[in-house]
């Protein structure tokens, strides 16, 4: 049997998405249609088939765990079809997914999710990631592997998204495989921002769990594709590389098959429209990721944005010290290869210099400009740090917010050793 879904793209209908008998996906732009989903999708009348349009929409469901959570009723067709189908109304971006028409609330009564409801998601969200906890939980479909959720924040109120009010906010929770996650990114995260990179506003935020007698924590994060202008929020388009190079998600990594830094480099030289600027960007990108010991900067983990002013290089996200866990929990094995090396360790400025030169760019300049660009990397780090401890201690004191904070220094500790290996 098949299925069809209306796919709308920033509140407009652009096509119509098929699933057939035999689960393979197929898509056609309507007439009207001006923007396309991705920059590997461009608008056409020809439909699109399976081999083409999959990897885009199969991206925009979660992975690992949480998507086996959400398909374990499944019972025949796609699974990812499926996912689109029931979740598929606020996604990565400005696409959503209807059977018929999107429901708009027309009687604009916005339901709050307080902060005990807040605690209650958190603590079954492992197990529950439909939010069944929430009256008429939204349709709402992240993608990736880790435990969060979104909410329309409203002066400072939490509130269950829906059509006419799309989610602002990512909502991160704490994971048992890794202590201190939330710490470890919200730390890589403002030392990116205290150093001008391009990034989401992000805080730590610790609600009193009065039943249990102690604090929960969780990052919230502002969505960097939606624009809030007083109570309306806009959608603005956006995909990840491996939905602009036509690659599933399980194949994120090089290794697994995936992109590398010059198909993601492609990406870039081909559609974005500040081109200087977005080069500049990506080598940054690459240096603090080599800085901090984030090994899992994936395909999946750097996108473009569709702004009005043109495609280009989105603010940066899930920046964190992978190497400050041990080995045995955490592969020392990077995302993408480096002059042909796949360790941080084994790199030295001829590979980063060789990578540019591969890039086609000029490997003295870039490299004399992102040593000048971090040379006060280990002086900010050091004051991030400080700022966050007194942010902790202005919360709660040492025994709460500021349980936790040596992974700041432990994360210092393999900067400052990157930092002069790269300028030896």
């Amino acid at each position: 049997m098949s299925r069809e879904l209306n796919v709308y793209l920033c509140g407009n209908k652009i096509g119509v998405l098929t699933e057939n008998e035999l689960s393979q996906f197929s898509f056609r732009y309507n007439n009207t249609a001006l923007q396309p989903l991705s920059v590997n999708l461009p608008v056409r009348t020809e439909e699109y088939p399976h081999s083409l349009i999959y990897p885009f929409f199969e991206n925009l469901a979660p992975e690992g765990e949480i998507f086996e959570i959400l398909t374990r009723e499944h019972i025949s067709g796609s699974k990812i079809f499926s996912i689109l189908d029931r979740f598929g109304g606020d996604c990565a971006g400005a696409v959503a997914f209807y059977k018929t028409t999107p429901e708009n609330n027309t009687d604009n009564i916005l339901y709050e999710i307080t902060s005990d409801k807040i605690l209650q998601i958190i603590e079954k969200l492992p197990d529950d990631p439909l939010l069944t906890s929430i009256k008429n939980p939204p349709r709402l479909s992240l993608a990736g592997a880790q435990s969060k959720f979104a909410v329309y924040k409203l002066n400072g109120k939490y509130y269950r998204s829906d059509d006419k009010h799309p989610t602002t906010h990512i909502i991160k929770i704490a994971n048992k495989r890794f202590p201190e996650l939330l710490k470890n990114e919200l730390f890589c995260m403002k030392l990116a921002q205290a150093i001008k990179m391009d990034i989401p506003d992000i805080k730590l935020q610790t609600f009193t769990n009065r039943s249990a007698a102690g604090t929960v924590s969780f990052l919230e994060i502002k969505r960097f594709d939606r624009v809030i202008k007083d109570r309306s929020v806009q959608r603005v388009h956006q995909e990840d590389f491996c939905q602009a190079l036509g690659i599933v998600s399980g194949k994120k990594y090089q290794a697994g098959g995936g992109a590398s830094i010059r198909d993601c480099f492609k990406v870039i030289e081909t559609y974005s429209k500040n081109l200087l600027t977005d080069i500049t960007r990506f080598a940054e990108w690459i240096i603090f990721n080599y800085l901090i010991g984030n090994t899992d900067a994936h395909a999946k983990n750097i996108s473009l944005l569709h702004a009005a002013d043109g495609i280009k290089l989105a603010p940066f996200y899930d920046l964190l010290s992978t190497e400050v866990y041990p080995a045995k929990i955490m592969d020392r094995s990077t995302a993408m290869l480096i002059n042909g090396k796949g360790k941080y360790d084994s790199l030295r400025p001829r590979d980063f210099a060789a990578l540019f030169e591969q890039l086609g760019l000029n490997a003295t300049n870039m490299m004399k400009n992102l040593k000048k660009r971090f040379s006060d990397v280990i002086v900010t780090a050091a004051n991030v740090r400080e700022e966050l401890l007194q942010t902790g201690k202005l919360s709660g004191g040492k025994t709460e917010t500021n349980a936790g904070t040596e992974i700041y220094s432990e994360i210092i500790s393999i900067i400052a050793r990157r930092w002069e290996i790269l300028n030896s």
